[in-house]
């Protein structure tokens, strides 16, 4: 657990999704992992509020509960959008500036807020893969 503190920690923690393996989602992720996200800035509270809600969070955090497997996926699914942003921009606060602006090839919802559910990150997915292949639009 102290590794995965550490990794969730490192600035460039969204760039490797922790990385997070299946065994360590199996076997359950303490809620100071998502502290530890929020503060070194890789999510921000409001990023982790669309997957689990506040009250939930405040208590599993106060506590350091171990996350539900589904919420640990959401959370996973917000990091590896994000990873894919960063690695094309190039820069974490271009990519957020992407993630958190309105955008016209997703029907003007905001990329990060699609990632809550699978089927939204794959087109956010999609858009990023397409702009790396120089296709706007």
């Amino acid at each position: 657990m102290a590794d995965l503190l550490q990794r969730a920690a490192a600035p460039d923690a969204g760039l490797g999704i922790l990385p997070m393996t299946y065994a360590e989602v199996k076997n359950g992720i303490s809620a100071s992992v998502i502290k530890s996200l929020i503060k070194s800035s890789v999510l921000t509270k409001e990023d982790v509020t669309m997957i689990i809600s506040p009250r939930t969070l405040e208590r599993r955090t106060q506590h350091d509960d171990v996350l539900k497997t589904e919420e640990v996926d959401g959370i996973i699914r917000l990091l590896r959008v994000r990873a894919h942003a960063v690695r094309l921009f190039e820069d974490t606060g271009l990519a957020d500036e992407w993630l958190r602006t309105p955008n016209p090839a997703l029907g003007g919802e905001c990329p990060i807020e699609m990632a809550r559910m699978d089927i939204g990150a794959r087109e956010v997915e999609d858009v990023l893969t397409r702009l790396e292949h120089g296709i706007h639009g």
